[in-house]
């Protein structure tokens, strides 16, 4: 036998195991490429910034065409990294230029057909600057010996992501050599393995993957020059561009030597997490509301950072605020505060007084994942009302009705199969060039992934439908114009909205099987033995928390379970991830994780009909726009209310909330009012907590500052809780003493301060307009609102109205609620900021500054629902 027939013949003996064994790699990072063709990208991603970093990239292969077993190697290509510097745990944008294009021919394993990638791209997070492949979290290699390198002796299974799901990203190239792809950078909290913070820099590596024979499968020894195989029918898992090669001698187990050798390192820098914050013997206990713990991240851990004289705030984000409200109402050791968005009964007893500190301002976002079926292009833009959000919410399609079906569940009966078939949908998306997904591919896919318990998401979601005329008759029991009825397992007169927690209601299905229109066969191990309940199986609120909302959008994953009954795989399975290209997932969660991880939002109708996403400015001018209530002095958006300020405010975010702290104002040591009332003056300074930034100790994306009336009600609810433990202690009081002088958008205001009784002058320079400086993370042009237009906005612009008797009495404010009136710009610009100047009360004029810890502000409680 001559040479070339004994390798023919080696090759050939080897080409079972060599397809088994590459199979598991395909799987892991191909399975999100599976219908993405080389034109799809990701949605171009926020967080760019100074930060940037561009790195020359490898040499570009260049196979010749029709053959890519040949070719050359051209120019450098370029990586860029939007962020790389004060990350925490959010999506961090890469894109590249100038690599090969990627293909997607067909191929085969084992009999099962799946689409496969030539010359992907790989990004992995890995420890350290000068990282290894067993540094690089989601590699099979991770966490092995790094000293064996690509030839591990035994491959440990289950060690790729220890830690946290997977976050390695596959993606592809464009024709024109571009390309772009967001992944989830882990911190420390996330990922103890990696340990990425403020004092271990961790990076990220792109690996293109430009073929040559990484095993030596073909001579014996790796050649990555040697492209031979990249075509090789035979080898059909070399197609993807020598990624999944196995080496049967030296146990190269991925064959990934190749692509880890065109691989481009850019460092990443964390900003601290919440174990930099040194043990108090004095903490703050606080809980509640998890639409705020991303916020209280970046607070806290900043105002601990710069820490004379620390307090620490032991924070459990995992409550939600109806449970927090009452822990802090009972006096409970751990809920010394309580973050929230609406305020307890009026009514209800206390242990203790207390008032509402305004914190700032979010957004409640309905995100999604929808690729277009044609182009599979992910979708950018969506309009949404308040009808097809209840419909959504209240399993309202008949996800399992097929053209063929015998037996129809009664309950959604003559209902459009998914939100792409309902004509209200497609009316309101018009001319978007969209093709929709199929429903008989997007399913049960569609319903929204959403945070299950009690919590004020919920309760203000809720309200803002029912306050809606149309979803409101539509949950009576009115259909829609084109016929949709609410699943009558929801209708109002049984499940009534507004509700505080999400529970799913329909337990039924079609009577009779569906196929064949007999009785279901209910059998021990028959396959439909579920299918008169299979609508249970349809959507799972989460129990876990918002946490786990964003990790299975993250992952592309709906909450469903399928009806269908498989002994031989354990039982109902979980639907599983979707692929890349042809995803059809929506989630609703806050705005703070929206921006983080740059999840799209869907646009919604305010008050003048106009469809509006949760920009800063957009929050800003809805926060704005809101009615105070006289018994607790709490702020909220007018939904059903016409004849106000948000009814003709076209630029308002209708789904705008507020953040509170509830405080103590007695019955309690000074000491601990003191503590209490640093970390809230820190929280709502314009210099740092309300300046928008990635920065410990700013506010953090997603999140809106305090409009001057905010402002001013948490000047003078501050000033009450640090008197709280001191009640004959000096006050001190702010007024003001004369007319503001303005020049342009500045105006200068005299002003008197006094402490316990001795008063002194001050004049105060404010810019009216927040811009860049306001602490709402606004730019362009100041408006009468005190807040920046949206860019090309056409909406009203409210003047401020209220006293122009400005004097507020910050030691006596008045009650318990702290609630104040709108009062003109100026004066209320006032209040606010001279709290810094008046001695006891001010927080950042003194010598000292604050510090603080966190607890549990990434707890990830125990899963129910079997999430």
């Amino acid at each position: 036998m001559s040479p070339h027939e004994a390798g023919a013949a080696r090759r050939r003996r080897g080409v079972r195991a060599y397809c088994a064994a590459v199979l598991a790699w395909t799987v892991a990072f191909m399975t999100a490429l599976v219908v993405l063709p080389p034109g799809a990208h990701t949605i171009a991603a926020a967080h760019a910034d100074s930060s940037s970093v561009t790195a020359p990239g490898p040499a570009v292969w260049i196979p010749t065409a029709g053959d890519p077993t040949t070719g050359t190697t051209g120019p450098n290509g370029s990586v860029t990294v939007a962020q790389t510097t004060n990350l925490v745990d959010q999506t961090v944008h890469v894109s590249w230029s100038g690599f090969t294009p990627s293909t997607g021919p067909f191929v085969s394993f084992t009999g099962n057909t799946v689409t496969a990638v030539m010359y992907p791209v790989v990004i992995y997070e890995c420890r350290g600057t000068k990282p290894a492949i067993t540094d690089c979290y989601g590699s099979s290699h991770y966490d092995q010996n790094a000293a064996d390198g690509f030839q591990q002796k035994n491959e440990a299974l289950g060690t790729a992501a220890p830690d946290f799901p997977r976050n390695s990203v596959p993606a592809v190239t464009h024709s024109d050599g571009t390309g772009s792809a967001d992944i989830e950078v882990y911190t420390a909290t996330q990922s103890t393995t990696l340990g990425c913070d403020a004092t271990h820099q961790c990076s990220l590596v792109v690996e293109p993957n430009y073929g040559g024979d990484a095993t030596g499968f073909d001579s014996g020894t790796m050649n990555c020059a040697d492209h031979s195989l990249d075509n090789d029918s035979t080898f059909t898992a070399a197609m993807i561009g020598g990624l999944n090669e196995i080496d049967q001698n030296n146990q190269n187990g991925t064959g990934e030597q190749c692509a880890w050798a065109d691989r481009t390192v850019i460092p990443l820098s964390f900003a601290p997490v919440a174990g930099v914050c040194a043990a108090s013997s004095s903490p703050v206990a606080a809980e509640g509301m998890p639409m705020l713990d991303r916020a209280l991240a970046q607070w806290t851990v900043g105002a601990c950072l710069n820490a004379a004289d620390p307090v620490a705030l032991l924070y459990s984000s995992d409550l939600t605020e109806p449970q927090a409200r009452g822990d802090f109402m009972a006096g409970s050791s751990g809920a010394d505060m309580a973050f929230t968005s609406l305020p307890a009964d009026a009514a209800a007893s206390s242990s203790r007084p207390y008032t509402y500190v305004p914190l700032g301002n979010t957004g409640i976002a309905i995100t999604f994942f929808i690729d277009d079926a044609k182009t599979h292009v992910p979708v950018t833009s969506l309009k949404l009302n308040a009808r097809l959000v209840a419909k959504l919410l209240t399993q309202s399609y008949d996800v399992e009705n097929f053209a063929t079906s015998k037996s129809h569940t009664l309950s959604v009966l003559g209902n459009p199969t998914c939100l792409f078939e309902d004509k209200e949908f497609l009316a309101l998306n018009q001319g978007s060039g969209v093709t929709w997904p199929s429903c008989v591919v997007a399913g049960v896919n569609t319903l929204p992934i959403v945070a299950g318990g009690n919590s004020d998401l919920v309760r203000e979601l809720t309200t803002w439908i029912t306050d809606d005329p149309d979803a409101n008759a539509f949950l009576k029991g009115t259909p829609d114009p084109y016929g949709m009825h609410v699943d009558t397992y929801y209708q109002a007169s049984k499940y009534p909205y507004p509700i505080a927690g999400f529970v799913s209601q329909d337990n039924s299905g079609p009577p009779k099987d569906f196929t064949s229109g007999k009785d279901w066969d209910t059998s021990a191990n028959a396959s439909h033995k579920f299918g008169a309940t299979m609508k249970g199986f349809e959507w799972n609120p989460i129990q876990s928390g918002l946490d786990d909302v964003v990790r299975h959008m993250m992952q592309s994953t709906a909450t469903c379970i399928s009806w269908v009954y498989t002994p031989a795989l354990g039982g109902n399975q979980k639907c599983g991830p979707q692929n890349v290209g042809a995803r059809s997932l929506i989630a609703i969660m806050d705005n703070g994780r929206a921006a983080a991880f740059s999840l799209p939002t869907a646009a919604l109708p305010n008050g003048t009909g106009a469809f509006v996403t949760p920009t800063a400015p957009a929050i800003a001018s809805a926060a704005l726009d809101y009615t105070t209530d006289p018994k607790t002095g709490t702020q909220s958006l007018p939904w059903g209310s016409s004849h106000t300020g948000y009814a003709g405010d076209a630029n308002a975010y209708p789904l705008t909330v507020p953040t509170y702290a509830m405080a103590p104002t007695g019955k309690v040591t000074q000491a601990l009012a003191g503590n209490v009332a640093d970390f809230l003056s820190a929280a709502t300074d314009s210099r740092s907590g309300q300046l928008p930034g990635n920065q410990p100790g700013e506010l953090a994306p997603g999140y809106v500052g305090d409009t001057p009336a905010q402002a001013a009600q948490a000047g003078a609810a501050i000033a009450k809780v640090r008197a709280a433990g001191n009640p004959g202690g000096p006050t001190a009081t702010v007024s003001a003493t004369g007319p503001a002088s303005t020049s342009g958008n500045v105006a200068v205001t005299p002003v008197t301060v006094s402490n316990n009784g001795t008063a002194s002058v001050s004049y105060l320079t404010s810019t009216l307009g927040s811009g860049d400086n306001g602490g709402n993370g606004l730019t362009g042009s100041s408006s009468s609102k005190g807040a920046a237009a949206a860019t090309g906005s056409s909406g009203p612009a409210h003047s401020i109205s209220g006293s122009t008797a400005a004097a507020a009495a910050v030691g006596s404010a008045s009650a318990d609620t702290a609630g104040v009136g709108r009062l003109i710009l100026p004066i209320l610009l006032i209040i606010g900021l001279v709290l810094v100047a008046a001695g006891p009360i001010a927080l950042m004029a003194s010598s000292g500054t604050v510090g603080a810890r966190i607890r549990s502000v990434w707890k990830r409680p125990a899963r129910r629902f079997g999430r």
